[in-house]
């Protein structure tokens, strides 16, 4: 292996799309392994299922022929005996999934770093193997609803399966972006540890941050959310929250980092908006737009959020001065911007000041 700049170059213009095409060699085998994971532990919850069904339903269908004692502690034993060996087996397959899955993100993991072995400890090794992850994962994204199909003459009924199967599935689908998408953070860290000033890397970096962060977003706040299909509660839980702020946090850290790099890229504060905006802080907010406007006087798009915000914020007159700017530019969305006019709301804490 030689460190020729040269060299490297080949191989990331030459190579770089071939290992990126044959990535569906190592994504396709993992979906349909991980899919198998799930439809075992499936059969084995149905299986103890029907059996003790048939086995209630046997007891009470003969309860009346079982006159005596003896008859009648045999049958409840046998039922506890099945529900007892239910309880007992399925925590063991549950702890013995979640080790399955671990295996398939590594194994996953092993085999990009195996492929990508000539590049090892250069920035295209990292990015590549981070790519990967990323690439796993949002295949596997909505999984949840479609591991079960219904033949045609059934399909009216495929949305009831797509919720039982979501139901059955949707943390073990979950849990495996999470290790994934985790995996691509680790990347990138290992790639700034041995680049520290890379932008690149804090770049990458910060996104896998943001990726990770989506995982644990309150769904019901995405406008093109498919209101149709069935969320689990859990996923709005204190938990989620919890994870998601922290995640997006580190976001923030490391797009503050790129703004110390490169403070005149309208893009570091872009992201910077959007996550200050994901963790309701409409004060930084409003101060990254003023920035990206300083560095595009001419963005009137940004311009109509700013304004939109002054709004919000109760800082009318900001915001009647944006709109007379934006009317006068004859901009398409100036007239929608005038309806988030007395948007802000005064609460009651905001009184107490004065009691």
């Amino acid at each position: 292996m030689t460190n020729s700049t040269i060299e490297n170059e080949i191989f990331t213009d030459k190579d770089k799309k071939n290992f990126q095409d044959q990535m569906g060699y190592f994504i396709q085998p993992k979906i349909e392994k991980f899919e198998k994971v799930l439809k075992k532990f499936l059969l084995l919850n149905l299986f103890f299922a029907l059996l003790i069904t048939i086995e209630l339903l046997y007891f009470f269908v003969h309860l009346t022929f079982l006159i005596q004692t003896f008859a009648l502690a045999i049958h409840l034993s046998l039922i506890f005996a099945t529900i007892f060996s239910y309880i007992t087996l399925r925590l063991y397959f549950i702890t013995h999934k979640r080790e399955q899955i671990l295996a398939l993100k590594t194994e996953f993991v092993d085999s990009c770093s195996e492929s990508l072995k000539e590049l090892e400890h250069q920035p295209e090794y990292y990015i590549l193997t981070a790519e990967a992850c990323c690439q796993l994962a949002s295949e596997i994204h909505g999984l949840e609803y479609q591991i079960y199909r219904f033949p045609l003459w059934l399909k009216s009924l495929d949305s009831l399966l797509a919720k039982f199967s979501c139901w059955c599935h949707w943390w073990d689908v979950h849990f495996m972006k999470e290790m994934l998408l985790k995996a691509c953070i680790d990347e990138y860290i290992q790639f700034v540890r041995n680049f520290p000033t890379d932008l690149e890397a804090h770049a990458g970096l910060a996104n896998a941050y943001v990726m990770l962060s989506g995982l644990y977003v309150d769904l019901r706040s995405i406008e093109e959310l498919d209101e149709e299909r069935w969320i689990p509660s859990q996923k709005y839980n204190k938990t989620f929250k919890a994870k998601f702020r922290s995640i997006a946090e580190r976001a923030i850290e490391e797009f503050k980092i790129l703004s110390d790099y490169a403070p005149n890229d309208p893009w570091v504060h872009v992201q910077l908006a959007y996550s200050y905006h994901d963790l309701q802080m409409p004060k930084d907010e409003i101060k990254e737009y003023e920035t990206i406007l300083q560095l595009c006087p001419q963005d009137k798009e940004t311009l109509y959020k700013l304004g939109q915000l002054y709004f919000q914020q109760g800082q009318n007159a900001k915001g009647l001065q944006v709109y007379e700017t934006l009317k006068k530019s004859n901009y398409k969305k100036a007239e929608d911007l005038i309806h988030f006019y007395g948007a802000y709301t005064i609460k009651d804490k905001d009184y107490t000041h004065l009691l």
